[in-house]
């Protein structure tokens, strides 16, 4: 038998095992790099997302809801009038309403039940 088989230690240039030191390094710097590169795609994904629901909310407006708006804008300014529904017949199908708009129903209510305390 050769010396070199009974000996018990490491044979001299023998690299089988990694050095210590640089695999904790390596171990190290490759979670370091791995936690920032998730940070940075979930930042990157909210902030899309940000931008996104922003630009839905704030500036895009459907037709229906501004024609609905202008509606509502006519309906404050009219001058209070009767309201009366009828059937095909044109016989009244209901009582009739009267239609105020909100500003002159405020200073009607203020007008009749504003001075009184209780």
């Amino acid at each position: 038998m050769s010396e070199h088989s009974t000996q018990h230690g490491p044979l001299p240039g023998d690299t089988e095992d990694p050095n210590g030191g640089g695999t904790w390094i390596i171990g190290i710097a490759s979670c370091v790099l791995l936690v920032a590169f998730l940070l940075a795609s979930i930042g990157m994904f909210y902030l899309a997302l940000s931008y996104e629901t922003g630009d839905k909310g704030v500036t895009v407006r459907s037709q229906a809801a501004e024609l609905m708006r202008e509606e509502r804008r006519t309906q404050l300014e009219q001058e209070p009038h009767w309201e009366a529904w009828t059937d095909i017949d044109g016989e009244l199908a209901g009582e009739r309403t009267l239609k105020v708009p909100m500003d002159t129903a405020i200073d009607i209510v203020t007008k009749r039940w504003g001075g009184q305390s209780e």
